[in-house]
């Protein structure tokens, strides 16, 4: 399974929530105001004595502030408190400045705190909004629109710290707080009261692609965590994205396979190998299909695919597969290899497979012991006497003859696709070579049998770093 994305977005937080700090608005506490000013002046002088002291006033100002939201929560003072949740919202993000600060240097910070930290800044725009918009006891709203304002533009500014949340609970190994974060942050723009529908809306379309890493971080996490509903979500999300398709789709499979839910887990492996083109993911259909015997589903999935999708490649691709070594009825199987290549005549995943039909036909066929002499240790005799035994002789050696000619047409039949897909693949040799060196072989081709040994040979040479 791959690891998350891990992209550090705490440079993009720091702007909006400067400006936020910076701009004029009435305290909600004289008190803790006058002490945080001293804390700012103090902590400007960057000596551990004036840090100490500037950290113990922040700290007494943040019980001053606590206690006053207590007794106004109590009183109903919503704009009181509106004014006191902003202020919080202020000094939170003063303390969550200095790990912050070393996050972004890169060197060692308290997670726990930082985390907590980002979890009061967001808590507190939260609550300060609530309380600005709510109504008093005759029913009326006394909105602070510049507190609003200051609202909006101070969450805009911390938005993508739960991202880093999720990454740093990633790396303390605490996975599920990992999620809970990650989930925050995809969730939040539309959560908050402080966004309208259309503000989150933008938020989601300008910032799309660390959306969608979010997601992708969920559904591998979620997945780790063995949450299979909520991987699935997650995953399906992401993929309306291009960040790692292959790697979501093998999620996605791995969830329905978890759920023993066989369908979903079927079309989840014929989706993956239409928009990755990668046709392992067929391979691993049929060969599902082939180990379970469960040819009645086969053919359900087959019969949706035709009424559903006619026209794709694909769906005479999957059928073609199954009924070649599920069914292995390859006159059935040709039919469908034949439909797909009337779609796409160069279609690479259905060229070898189309070839096989006759190969494996052949062979079958051989096997089954379908000749009087091919595949057989039988010698061409003849008895009678004079010109008896030539006329017997010759009869047998027409019977050979036919049977010779008949298992070659195989072999030629099978060869333009072999040939035509090494034209298509000339640098992948895997698809074509060992095919094409049986095809010639067996057709007396011996110059172009030799030449694929060689290229065989050369391949297996790379593959060993010679």
């Amino acid at each position: 399974m791959k690891k998350l994305f891990l992209n550090i977005c705490l440079f993009f937080c720091t702007a909006a929530a400067a400006w936020a700090q910076g701009a004029a608005v009435e305290p909600g506490s004289w008190k803790a105001y006058d002490l945080i000013k001293k804390a700012d002046a103090l902590k400007a002088q960057r000596s551990s004595e004036t840090y100490e002291q500037a950290m113990a006033n922040y700290a007494e100002a943040e019980i001053i502030i606590k206690d006053d939201i207590t007794k106004n929560e109590t009183e109903g003072k919503f704009n009181k408190l509106a004014l006191l949740y902003f202020q919080n919202s202020q000094l939170q993000f003063k303390l969550l400045q200095d790990e912050l600060n070393k996050a972004q240097q890169g060197i060692p910070f308290d997670t726990l705190m930082f985390c907590q930290r980002v979890d009061n800044v967001i808590e507190c725009y939260n609550k300060s909004q609530e309380n600005n918009v709510k109504p008093n006891a005759k029913g009326k709203v006394k909105e602070n629109k510049n507190l609003s304002n200051l609202n909006e533009m101070g969450l805009r500014g911390v938005l993508t710290l739960y991202y880093n949340c999720g990454v740093f609970m990633d790396g303390m190994g605490n996975k599920q707080a990992s999620v809970d974060y990650f989930q925050k942050f995809v969730d939040l723009p539309r959560s908050t009261s402080i966004f309208t529908k259309e503000d989150a809306d933008s938020i989601y379309a300008k910032q799309e692609k660390i959306y969608s890493l979010a997601r992708y971080n969920l559904a591998l996490q979620n997945y780790a965590l063995k949450n299979w509903d909520k991987a699935i979500e997650n995953a399906k999300e992401a993929l309306k994205d291009t960040i790692d398709v292959q790697n979501l789709y093998i999620v996605l499979r791995d969830c329905y396979g978890e759920k023993k839910d066989s369908v979903m887990w079927a079309q989840t492996l014929v989706e993956a190998a239409e928009r990755t083109g990668n046709t392992n993911f067929y391979s691993q259909l049929v060969q599902y299909y082939m180990e379970t015997k469960k040819t009645e589903e086969a053919n359900q999935l087959i019969e949706k695919m035709v009424q559903e999708q006619p026209g794709k490649v694909s769906t005479w691709y999957i059928k073609g597969y199954i009924e070649l070594d599920v069914k292995k009825d390859y006159a059935a199987a040709r039919e469908s290899f034949a439909k797909a290549l009337e779609i796409n005549p160069d279609a690479k995943e259905v060229l070898r497979p189309m070839a096989m039909s006759y190969v494996n036909d052949i062979l079958n066929q051989i096997y089954d012991k379908k000749f009087k002499y091919i595949g057989t240790n039988r010698q061409i005799t003849a008895r009678g006497r004079g010109a008896e035994v030539e006329k017997a002789y010759a009869k047998e050696k027409a019977i050979y003859d036919k049977e010779l000619a008949t298992v070659k047409s195989y072999y030629e039949k099978a060869l333009p696709y072999l040939e035509r897909l090494r034209e298509l693949t000339p640098d992948k040799p895997s698809l074509w070579a060992a095919d094409l060196q049986l095809v010639y072989s067996n057709l007396g081709m011996t110059e172009k049998a030799k030449e694929m040994d060689e290229v065989l040979y050369q391949y297996n040479q790379t593959l060993q770093g010679k």
